[in-house]
Order: C-alpha cells, then structure tokens, then sequence
C-alpha cells in the first residue's frame, strides 16, 4: 500500500515535470517571442484537461498540436496585452514626470484601469481556454468574469505573484514545476467558480433542473 501510493505521487509530481519541460521547449521552439504565449496557451489546455479528467493520456503530441494549432491567435491577444501594458506603462511615467500637477481623479481612474488590467491578464488565459469564441467574445466573458468573480481574479494575482517570486528565489522550479503546477491551480480554482456559477443558475432555473 505505501510502495503503491509513493509509486503514485513520483508519477504525479513527474508528469507535472514534463509538463513543465514541454511547455518551456515550445517557448524556445518558438524563438521566445514568439513562442511564450502559444505555449502558454497549450499549457492551459493541458491543465485543464487534468482538472476535469484527470493526468491520463499523453501530453506531449496535444500539447504540441495545441501550440501549432494556435500560434497566431495566441501571439495576437498576447501582444495587444503587451501593447497596452506598454500605454499604462507611458502613462505611469508621465503622471510620474507631472510632479503632483494631475489632478487627483485622474490619478484615481489610472489606478483603477491598472488594477483592471493586471486581474484582465491573469484571468484572460483561463478564460480563453475555457470558452469557445473570437476574439471580442473572449474579451467581454473575461470583463464578465474579472468583475462578476472579483475575488477569483485577485486570488489568481496572488497564485502568479507566488509562482514568480519562489521561482525566483528557487530557480529550479521554473525549470521542473513554475508553469505547470501555476497554470493547474489557476485553472482549478477557475473551473471550481464556473461550477459554482453554474450550480446557481440551475438553482434559480427550475425548469433547467428538471431538463
């Protein structure tokens, strides 16, 4: 019983190592720049598949197909974020330079649109992977989502805020459990908030309930 049970965990935390590995040689396969967000995409999708069916099958020709299959699509959404991190990041450095002469509202709507933005770019992927559409789909469902689900959105600051500092205190978890197990609780807390959502739209919908 016990050989069985560590036979299992070493399969569990392995598989989580893989994962990891894969997505990072897909991040290079793509030149980085190029590769980042598609991997990061297939990273999602594989996460996902083992929150709702758990780690059987194999991972590393889906993980592959899903980073082919949406390089360009990835690649857009990830730069239009970056480009308008890049314009809060412009405007941050001038009301910086304006030395108290923005007025105080002003102010008040950047922090607010920052804050907007930094819950936008944790909570976009799992969304994305979650729900079928374009791109203006995807977008509005993560607005619905960042403010319908608030506290879902900060805890997943807090994951990735997590993930990047002990990665880089212990550098060896990027290399074996950084993106794998960060993109598993993401998508494990998201899939836990959309069951709940569910759970009360068929409480408050009898109809649902009896179909």
């Amino acid at each position: 019983m016990v050989v069985e049970r560590l036979n299992n965990a070493s399969m569990f935390i392995s598989k989580f190592a893989l994962l990891n590995v894969l997505w990072l040689a897909l991040i290079v396969a793509g030149l980085g720049v190029f590769g980042f967000f598609p991997a990061t995409i297939a990273l999602f999708m594989i996460a996902r598949k083992w929150v709702l069916e758990g780690q059987q099958g194999k991972v590393v020709k889906p993980m592959v197909k899903i980073f082919k299959e949406h390089f360009l699509r990835a690649n857009v959404f990830g730069y239009l974020m970056l480009a308008a991190g890049a314009v809060l990041y412009i405007n941050y450095h001038l009301i910086q330079a304006s030395e108290g002469s923005v007025p105080l509202f002003v102010v008040l709507a950047f922090l607010f649109t920052v804050t907007v933005y930094i819950l936008f770019a944790v909570s976009i992927i799992p969304v994305s992977v979650h729900f079928e559409g374009g791109m203006r789909t995807v977008l509005l469902r993560t607005l619905q989502f960042v403010f319908g689900r608030f506290h879902i959105t900060v805890l997943f600051g807090i994951v990735v805020w997590s993930v990047i500092y002990l990665s880089l205190s212990f550098p060896a978890v990027i290399i074996f459990f950084s993106g794998s197990v960060g993109s598993y609780m993401l998508m494990w807390f998201f899939n836990r908030s959309i069951e709940k959502i569910d759970q009360k739209q068929l409480e408050n919908n009898p109809i649902a309930l009896k179909g």
